[in-house]
């Protein structure tokens, strides 16, 4: 079985000029006023210029967003934004971005669902899929994989529709990850972890000052796992990313990245959803008996990924009140999975309860289990994108007023290229209480027998203004305008294609707001934002939305509006924040509750509104806390299902919650000690549009003991899940994903 030969497909000469000429212009233009930046204003995008690593501050607020077009820090910007710091990442022992993202209440996890060929990290924030919304370093990162956080400085997540700084999708928001880049500083790191699994892992941070304003460094890893408490998860995984930079300490920087990644990892289709009678509600099979540890899928089910992505940015401060970035990356991922979807039902159209695979279960029986829709044959899926970000930021004055603008040229180019395979011979049966005899088995695979190519472009201008009418007080409004192209074919291997699909659009995403800053500690804010999806955004991570596909359908539109405050006390050490928002969504594309797999246009609307509450920094010296709380009131308010009127939208938790807290003993003594302890709660959440089938609530008591031994080294214990509670991690119409069982690692880390 051979790879699908790929390549990057030119980017439309239009999209190109338009970003070469806007940046041209940018660099070389003339002053939006003559005078300089006013001397109460901010400084403009200023770069250390100092040899030191220029830790974060521990109040999450004053850290920047890593988003040239979010150009300001988290406290000044008018959205929720939550981040979990690096010293956290540490803390926790956390090796991917889905164990990063526990810290967020409002963000679930889906099952990777094979027929679309998007297994791999699938978040929905507040609700809404944020599938294309991952960004590393303000850039989008293509590809459907599962991220390892080897390589993370943070990670932070924008919620509220967010089309001007994230582009098309970003219904709910998104998340950008800020990665490990080099500073002018010596710096020798090293963590090796063991424990239950069994698990093995180490990692390699060094950094390198090569002249008074260059540095070099580079992250390496290796991990070799097994899933606590359940049958046949095994990981393997590598990772480098070397790095340099240019420039530091002066006006100009350049830096180059370069990551290549492999993953292989078995892909856990999850635990079927049972009925126990007629008309009750589903919940998974674990929860009424059946062994959480079962593994439904044979050894085929994996995913083998091999991801390389090389990224340049430049960055120019032309003068105090002027300053243009312009970044660009390359990114090739290489994927060959396949999926094993098992499920069990209630009664059907077709099927009554006393004869469903449920109906034999609550009988004492063990039934024979369906396949999905989901469940595919192995397919080898090729990604290549390519990006170009150019960014100017321009703070100034006219007579008595200060200005801060961002403007800028978003391209992005990306084709997928998929070839997939049928098992031959065919998979055999499985069983609900005894899967454990297809768990070894290996099938053989045949000819392709479906290929399907998707090319998509994206050209966007935007630009933001922001209004100081008053010096504690502004407004800002702006827009992104986005030309969407994308073309979807699809069919037999030497025959013209079955589905020929093609898309071009273009739209506005508005944004405006007002901000009252009445002390440099205090944030309080208004924020309207949007977003579009247009249709034919997910073909390339779900293909199996075509066959629904009508090129009537209307885009997805997305709006947010948001009150919110943030404040910084206790001398900048301790930040808090609170916010109400209110979010629709209008001709919403859900899943099928018919057709496993489908997904359906419709105009549906969907609501949720809801609190987000956080708390972010030291209360004391000794004393750390990361604590987050977010309710989420959802409603499908307009359906073409009228029973689906006034249920809650699938997915989304009413209350979730998270709290991360530590506190050093002896501190600068040889006893010294941190204990640390943390909660993550999720509460109850519906599966499906009619709200027929759920998933209960989780609960997760984690906990954390360090001592360093010296300058040098330091010993850590994190303990996951102590009280051994049946959680679920990934979700979706008829599974969901068992979480591990109690789990303990042991690391040693050393710092030089």
């Amino acid at each position: 079985m051979s790879n699908v030969p790929s390549r990057v497909r030119g980017v439309p000469n239009t999209a190109l000029v338009a970003g070469l000429s806007l940046g041209a212009a940018m660099a070389g233009g003339t002053a939006f006023a003559q005078s300089p930046f006013a001397a109460d204003a901010p400084a403009a995008l200023a770069v250390p210029e100092v040899a030191v690593s220029g830790a974060r501050p521990v109040n999450q607020l004053l850290a920047p967003t890593g988003n040239p077009r979010l150009p300001n820090s988290i406290q000044d910007t008018p959205q929720t934004i939550n981040v979990v710091p690096q010293e956290i990442l540490q803390q926790q022992t956390v090796t991917t971005l889905e164990q990063a993202l526990r810290n967020v209440p409002g963000i679930t996890s889906t099952i990777g669902e094979g027929n679309g060929g998007v297994s791999g990290d699938q978040f929905r924030i507040r609700g809404f899929s944020a599938q294309n919304d991952v960004l590393v370093d303000g850039l989008r990162d293509f590809g459907s994989y599962s991220r390892d956080a080897f390589t993370y400085e943070d990670v932070q997540v924008l919620k509220g529709a967010s089309g001007f700084a994230l582009g098309t999708s970003s219904i709910g928001g998104g998340i950008n990850v800020n990665s490990k880049l080099p500073t002018l500083e010596n710096r020798y790191s090293g963590v090796a972890t063991g424990g239950m699994g069994p698990f093995a892992r180490g990692t390699l941070d060094i950094n390198q000052r090569i002249s008074e304003t260059i540095a070099a460094r580079i992250n390496v890893m290796g991990q070799s796992s097994s899933l606590v408490g359940r049958d046949d998860i095994d990981t393997r995984r590598w990772g480098v990313a070397p790095s340099i930079a240019f420039g530091l300490g002066t006006p100009t920087t350049f830096s180059l990245e370069y990551l290549h990644y492999r993953d292989r990892h078995t892909i856990d289709g999850g635990m079927p959803i049972v009925f126990r009678g007629p008309n009750a509600i589903g919940r998974p099979a674990s929860e009424y008996g059946v062994r959480r540890a079962n593994f439904y899928g044979i050894e085929n089910d994996l995913d083998n990924v091999t991801v390389d992505r090389i990224t340049g940015r430049l960055s120019h401060r032309f003068s105090n009140w002027l300053t243009i970035t312009n970044d660009t990356r390359y990114t090739h991922v290489d994927r060959y999975t396949a999926l094993t979807a098992a499920t069990c039902g209630g009664q059907t159209a077709t099927v009554t309860y006393a004869n469903s695979c449920s109906g034999a279960f609550f009988r004492g029986l063990n039934p024979a289990l369906a396949y999905g829709g989901g469940s595919n044959a192995p397919y080898n899926q090729v990604n290549e994108g390519i990006q170009n970000l150019t960014t100017a930021l321009a703070r100034f004055t006219t007579g008595p007023f200060r200005h801060e603008l961002t403007a800028g040229v978003d391209i992005a180019h990306e084709t997928v290229d998929r070839t997939a395979y049928p098992y031959s011979p065919t998979r055999p049966g499985v069983s609900l209480l005894t899967p454990f005899t297809n768990n070894d088995l290996m099938l053989d695979t045949g000819a392709a027998n479906n290929v399907r190519n998707t090319e998509s472009t994206n050209l966007g201008l935007f630009l933001n203004e922001r209004f100081y009418v008053l010096p504690t007080l502004s407004l800002y409004g702006g827009f992104r305008w986005t030309n969407y192209d994308f073309d979807y074919k699809a069919g037999t291997p030497g025959l013209a294609p079955s589905q020929n699909v093609s898309v071009h659009d273009s739209f506005f995403d508005p944004r405006a707001g007002v901000i009252w800053e009445p002390t440099p500690s205090q944030t309080y804010y208004y924020s309207f934002s949007t977003s579009t999806t247009p249709p034919g955004t997910f073909f390339t991570t779900f293909p199996a939305d075509t066959t629904t596909f009508n090129s009537n359908f209307e885009p997805t539109r997305n709006t947010n509006h948001e009150i919110g405050a943030k404040i910084s006390l206790l001398d900048q050490r301790l930040g808090l924040t609170a916010a109400l928002f209110h979010s629709e969504r209008n001709n919403a594309l859900v899943p099928s509750d018919t057709v496993v797999g489908d997904f359906v246009a419709t105009n549906d609307r969907q609501r949720i509104k809801g609190v987000e509450l956080g708390v972010t920094g030291r209360i004391t010296p000794e004393w750390n806390v990361l604590a987050n709380y977010t309710y989420l009131d959802s409603e499908t308010t307009r359906s073409s299902t009228a029973a689906n009127v006034g249920r809650r939208v699938q997915y989304v938790p009413k209350h979730s919650a998270s709290v991360w807290t530590t506190y050093d003993i002896g501190r600068d003594t040889p006893w010294n000690v941190t204990l640390g302890a943390g909660i993550v709660y999720r509460s109850q959440v519906f599966v499906d549009t009619a709200n027929t089938a759920e998933v209960p609530d989780n609960f997760s008591l984690d906990a954390l003991i360090q001592h360093p031994v010296n300058q040098n080294l330091t010993v850590r214990v994190n303990g996951y899940n102590l009280t051994d509670r049946t959680n679920y991690e990934g979700l979706f119409s008829n599974r969901a994903v068992v979480s591990a069982g109690r789990t303990v690692l042991v690391s040693l880390a050393a710092d030089f």
